[in-house]
């Protein structure tokens, strides 16, 4: 894959999935409502060639005003998606103001959905404070910081987890900022793994 990583941007161009493009419209709405988000887990695999399927993209979203999250849920709404476990705007944002996750998808359909939380633990804040800006085919979006996302997929540890930590880093590897990678692998007590694998 080739890419540009220039001033903390990530710059690439690839053919675009149903999944790529559902994302990039949704972060476009978040965008529209002034709503911060970063991208982590599965998709950033994905997103950078990764081939497998999922079933949610997460999303974290800083703590947004009430007025905000109307104005995202109306307009959602009107832009063709649904919330499966919320029956209205207000049991949306009480379940996110209660550090419950919810799930939207396009309307009559459950898979893909986005499961869009609040920033709530450490490591979400920090993956929010470094976010990489990425900008695909000229479109742009905000993921997790690959030096966090190789040894949190390693902290998970599933198969499917550690075979998407070895992608990006085998992708990244010339690129990736190693002292602070080796700092989020200690602090989740994933070193010794990631060693095993020659990752570091």
């Amino acid at each position: 894959m080739e890419y540009e990583l220039k001033d903390g941007v990530l710059k690439f161009d690839k053919v675009l999935t149903d999944l790529d493009e559902d994302v990039l419209k949704f972060v476009t709405m978040l965008d529209k409502a002034k709503v911060k988000y970063v991208i982590i887990s599965g998709y950033v695999a994905i997103l950078f060639g990764r081939a497998r399927g999922t079933d949610d993209v997460d999303v974290f979203i800083e703590r947004a005003s009430l007025e905000q999250l109307k104005e995202l849920y109306a307009m959602l709404s009107k832009g063709g998606y649904w919330t499966l476990n919320a029956d209205s705007p207000d049991d949306a944002i009480s379940m996110l103001e209660d550090s419950l996750a919810i799930r939207i998808a396009k309307k009559d359909v459950a898979v893909p959905n986005f499961e869009v939380k609040f920033l709530k633990k450490d490591i979400d804040f920090l993956s929010f404070e470094k976010r990489l800006k990425v900008v695909l085919n000229g479109k742009t979006l905000f993921v997790s910081p690959l030096e966090i996302q190789v040894p949190f997929k390693f902290w998970l540890g599933t198969d499917k987890d550690l075979e998407d930590a070895m992608h990006l880093f085998e992708i990244f590897k010339d690129a990736l900022n190693k002292p602070l990678m080796r700092k989020i692998s200690k602090s989740l007590k994933v070193e010794e793994k990631m060693k095993k694998y020659a990752v570091e």
